[in-house]
């Protein structure tokens, strides 16, 4: 049996789905914001990411506390 074959029964690998802490989400919709074209867009593309604008105002704690 060659160790290389693909198997003939693979199990799926399921994507990562652990939540993302309040430090990613401001990071998530920061991007966003400095991508978007205008507010419109913007608005559009936090909802289809499942953020809101106040993910983008919290402000992080400083490095180092």
């Amino acid at each position: 049996m060659n160790p290389h074959a693909p198997s003939k029964d693979p199990k799926p690998v399921l994507p990562y789905s652990e939540e993302p802490d309040a430090h990613q989400r401001y990071r998530a919709a920061r991007a966003v914001a400095s991508a978007s074209a205008d507010a419109e867009e913007c608005a559009e593309l936090l909802e289809a990411l499942g953020l809101t604008p106040q993910d983008g105002k919290l402000v992080p704690a400083q490095r180092g506390q």
